[in-house]
């Protein structure tokens, strides 16, 4: 007998209506109400088990902020995030990002992340056995997995997770007497940290579907916080006080809503790059569209410094730590909602907000002069990222390698008819014959030759040991924009 293919049920017969329904926006959100509904079931079963007394919303009012344990819970998501950051190299997670996934692809990311959480609960299990102990429970790659691969994998990755702790746990803290039925019951079944780790990868997989699928940075950064914090709310509510453990909710939020926004931002890099490829094979008209909104990345290892620089000025100095918070949720902003084209004051901006995050981490090592324009100039519009990625090649390249440090002077001014912006430093340098342009230069220098012509490229000059001097100029007559 030969077998043929099965049918989809056509949207008009019963079943067809159900599947559709259960797919769409109102069957997700269903779905992510009653698991909602029923951990809090499980949780509050648990609570009545162990014979909690009771307690009201009142008894955790304020909840208060625990600033170390947001510069805990930042340094122990560093390490799955920086194997992350790694991954963005590998096909298939640049594949799964730029959905054009093969048959296995999906699943090998799975498993990279699951190998990525278990180097995580490692790291937690040195913690305790050092008696330092830990405010997270793997929270950020179970909604990161939920996110990007969906609610199936989301609640594998929960499940996985859930054992991880239980291990961490039973490690830690071993029962008199091994048995299995107890272990099973005492260390699993009634441990709220199960029920909301459980639920927690599902949920962000279906808030991936409710945000439209794909990669949204800003929203994964509020949706995922939020969800973080619901599990930690989850968790608590199981304990005998949970108002003793209020305070840690709120970092773990947002440190989880900063990382998420961040991961999200690689992958949005990687679909740059894609689409800049694309360009330069001669399909720029096709992909234009996908260039404006792309147009935004940061550099992973500048956020992984402004993080620890602000988990280390929590401790010595929450007032700057605040003021570097703001800052970084401006650079975000404006890479974020960046267009084609932007006002000069905008472009400028946002090279303070960097060079502020890299001044607060290098001290009196990196000194900045600036010559800005005229009032008039700020307003004319300019190409979106032309001038932090000079400030950043700068900093990183000519004057994080000098032991000492150095200047770097920015010269923005009008000559004639044409906008001129100079980045100076006196770094290391290098030798322009034997050094080949950075992917950021040459994707600058290729945008600005595509839209101005070939004369208006960079102009780069630099000398070992002596700095380097970055120079372009953009058309100020009118229209040029």
């Amino acid at each position: 007998m030969r077998r043929g293919k099965t049918a989809t049920p056509p949207p008009s017969t019963p079943i067809g209506r159900g599947l559709e329904l259960a797919n769409g926006p109102g069957g997700t959100a269903l779905a992510l109400v009653a698991a909602t509904l029923l951990t809090y079931v499980w949780v509050n079963w648990l609570r009545r088990f162990f014979d909690h007394s009771p307690w009201s919303l009142r008894d955790t009012w304020p909840p208060g902020f625990d600033a170390y344990a947001l510069g805990l819970a930042v340094q122990e998501w560093l390490v799955p995030v920086a194997l992350v950051g790694l991954m963005t190299a590998w096909g298939p997670l640049r594949r799964v990002a730029l959905d054009r996934s093969r048959a296995w692809d999906r699943f090998w990311v799975w498993l990279a992340l699951a190998a990525a959480q278990l180097a995580y609960f490692g790291y937690l299990l040195v913690l305790e056995r050092r008696d330092v102990g830990h405010v997270t429970n793997g929270e950020l790659l179970v909604v990161f997995a939920g996110l990007l691969l969906g609610p199936g994998a989301g609640l594998l990755m929960g499940l996985a997770t859930a054992l991880a702790a239980v291990s961490v746990n039973l490690f830690s803290y071993p029962p008199d007497t091994f048995v299995f039925g107890d272990v099973w019951r005492w260390y699993v079944l009634y441990n709220t940290y199960t029920a909301a780790l459980i639920w927690l990868g599902p949920a962000a997989g279906w808030l991936g579907r409710l945000i439209g699928g794909g990669v949204n940075p800003l929203a994964w950064g509020l949706g995922g916080g939020a969800l973080v914090v619901a599990a930690s709310v989850f968790m608590l509510y199981g304990e005998g006080d949970p108002g003793a453990g209020v305070g840690l909710v709120a970092p773990v939020g947002l440190a989880a809503a900063a990382f998420l926004a961040g991961l999200g931002l690689f992958l949005r890099g990687l679909r740059l790059q894609e689409a800049e490829r694309r360009a330069r094979e001669g399909e720029l008209a096709r992909t234009q569209a996908e260039l404006a909104a792309l147009r935004a990345q940061i550099n992973p290892h500048f956020l992984f410094n402004a993080l620890n620089t602000i988990r280390y000025f929590v401790r010595t100095d929450p007032e700057e730590a605040r003021q570097l918070l703001l800052r970084l949720s401006e650079v975000f902003q404006r890479v974020l909602h960046s267009g084609e084209f932007v006002p000069l004051a905008d472009e400028i901006a946002y090279a303070e907000a960097y060079l502020a995050l890299e001044q607060a981490r290098m001290g009196e090592r990196l000194r900045v002069e600036w010559i800005r324009p005229e009032d008039e100039l700020l307003e004319v519009r300019v190409p979106a990222l032309v001038l932090e990625p000079l400030v950043e090649n700068a900093v990183v390249h000519g004057l994080a390698p000098k032991p000492e440090g150095g200047t770097l002077r920015v010269v923005v001014e009008r000559w004639g008819d044409d906008l001129v912006i100079q980045v100076r430093d006196d770094g290391v340098g290098f030798d322009p014959a034997d050094r080949k342009s950075g992917l950021a230069l040459t994707n600058i220098d290729e945008r600005l030759r595509l839209l101005y012509g070939e004369g208006r490229g960079l102009l780069i000059e630099s000398e070992p040991g002596r700095g380097t001097r970055i120079e372009l100029r953009l058309p100020l007559t009118e229209g040029a924009a």
